[in-house]
């Protein structure tokens, strides 16, 4: 009896495997899987390479604070909680070293290259999902980014799931899975950025707007009373950074140009930026000859997809011209969609031309991948900065950090145990004679009599104080210095010797 049991258990098991690996699946499931581990190789190779630097430490120094910390910062700050919340327990566990805070991103990017093959398959074509998704994994842009602690790959996945789960519902509208996964998933798009809006709104003017979107109407605009409320919480933050923002943020205005560049963010090079231009326009011209001849009609799902990708981009774009904010990581939610339109204007153009759409795709992803540079240049060599500031400093040298908050990535680097010490990071630095300023009239002046030398540490201090006025005072005051200008933005001047006005501050 024993042993009759045991061969029908293993029936059933060699049933269950026959049928998870039967032709069809294994078809189904291989390029998915196939697009995982491309992703997740080429990305994880130089992960630790580059300094932790920019908004960096910022993330990983408030992520690592008690909830009632972070959410007191994010008062102050242009960044909702998601990442943060994800960030805090993912640092319980492994600790801040630069590989384990940039693994979490890397995930998030990793994981949006199948879904965007799942979603070009589904809703447009096989052969566009997989241009698309191999585009997508060649992309130094969102190389960049998967190298980065910062929430951008997970808004960039949160908004490929968004449009996939609006697709699905345009696609079976009496489908309510697809309801409940986009309300669910549009909560979580705008906790993680406030640019996530942007998605919803072009979800909204899409059922709006099109003709043929009767069916999910009314579906959708319950769902986004629902996802709304859910938001209710966080709506007095959203107004009260908003008008912050209003009067003017760090972003430069852009430029006519800006609209190019951008672009050629998303293409590696300037050769593949206008080939993929090309297509476009190729695209369109044939659209438009055939429609005089044939009554061709774009489908709604690619009427979406060009609301997706058109209206934000030269929204934001217009009004930067008020408000700056058209930047290359603020528009990572919309590079999918430009990515998805090349694999569309690929297999259009190809139509029942294998031999074109070969040839096309070929330079498509072939061009992708032979300018992909998998060690991407942060271009910040913060820790190297910091080595010299240490060889410098003694006991009777202090340090002036310009502007403020550079003290976390130097803090980073010039004692980890300081950065873990929330709360007291500012406290230890003033204990090691370091302090972070942003004006002349923040430099103590007993601090200048104690101590015979001055190092300056600055990186963009113009940020604050426009004329710099803060080198312009320890010059006045100090012999010429020695200047160390350390890749891209760091600058290090070391004032060894006092002149004889030694109460200049005073």
């Amino acid at each position: 009896m024993f042993s009759g049991r045991k061969l029908k258990r293993g029936s059933l098991f060699n049933t269950f495997l026959l049928r998870v690996f039967k032709r069809q699946n294994i078809a189904t499931w291989s390029i998915p899987i196939g697009l995982v581990l491309i992703n997740f190789v080429l990305k994880i190779i130089f992960i630790g390479h580059q300094d932790i630097a920019m908004d960096e430490p910022f993330t990983i120094y408030y992520s690592q604070a008690p909830f009632s910390s972070l959410f007191e910062m994010l008062k102050t700050e242009n960044n909702p909680p998601l990442f943060f919340i994800l960030m805090h327990f993912w640092i319980k566990v492994f600790g801040i070293s630069a590989f384990s805070v940039r693994f979490l991103p890397l995930l998030f990017s990793t994981m949006t290259a199948p879904l965007i093959y799942m979603m070009g398959k589904r809703f447009f074509s096989n052969q566009a999902g997989l241009i698309t998704s191999l585009i997508f994994t060649f992309s130094n842009y969102q190389l960049a980014f998967s190298h980065e602690a910062r929430v951008y790959p997970l808004f960039s996945l949160l908004s490929c799931l968004s449009m996939f789960f609006f697709f699905s519902l345009i696609q079976n509208p009496g489908r309510r899975n697809s309801l409940y996964m986009l309300i669910i998933v549009n909560v979580l798009l705008i906790y993680s950025h406030f640019f996530g809006f942007y998605v919803i709104v072009i979800e909204a003017l899409s059922c709006l707007i099109f003709s043929n979107m009767g069916k999910i109407r009314k579906p959708y605009f319950i769902s986004l009373i629902i996802t709304l409320s859910f938001y209710l919480p966080y709506f007095p933050i959203l107004l009260r950074r908003f008008s912050a923002s209003s009067g003017g943020t760090w972003v430069p205005m852009p430029l006519v140009s800006d609209l190019y560049t951008m672009v050629w963010r998303f293409s590696n090079v300037p050769v593949m930026t206008v080939f993929f231009l090309l297509l476009f326009l190729a695209a369109s011209i044939k659209y438009l000859i055939k429609r005089q001849h044939v009554n061709e009609n774009v489908t709604s799902s690619q009427k979406v997809l060009l609301a997706w990708f058109l209206i934000p981009y030269f929204a934001i774009f217009l009004m930067s011209f008020k408000l700056p904010m058209f930047l290359d990581r603020y528009l990572i939610f919309i590079s999918i969609a430009f990515y998805l339109l090349v694999g569309q204007a690929i297999v259009y153009l190809s139509g029942s031309k294998k031999s074109l759409f070969y040839i096309l795709s070929f330079i498509g992803v072939g061009g992708m991948l032979l300018t992909f540079h998998p060690n991407q240049d942060n271009h910040r060599r913060l820790k190297q900065a910091v080595e010299i500031i240490k060889n410098l400093k003694d006991k009777e040298t202090t340090v002036f950090i310009c502007p403020e908050w550079l003290d976390l990535g130097f803090t980073y680097y010039y004692n980890q145990e300081y950065f873990k010490d929330y709360g007291n990071l500012r406290s230890d630095l003033n204990k090691m004679a370091v302090f972070p300023v942003n004006h002349p009239d923040q430099v103590p002046d007993s601090i200048l009599k104690k101590y015979g030398s001055v190092i300056l540490f600055e990186e963009w201090p113009e940020v604050v104080d426009k004329s710099n006025d803060l080198l312009k005072e320890f010059s006045d005051r100090y012999s010429t210095p020695m200047v160390f200008k350390v890749p891209e933005a760091y600058k290090i001047y070391y004032f060894f010797q006092k002149k004889c006005n030694p109460n200049r501050f005073n």
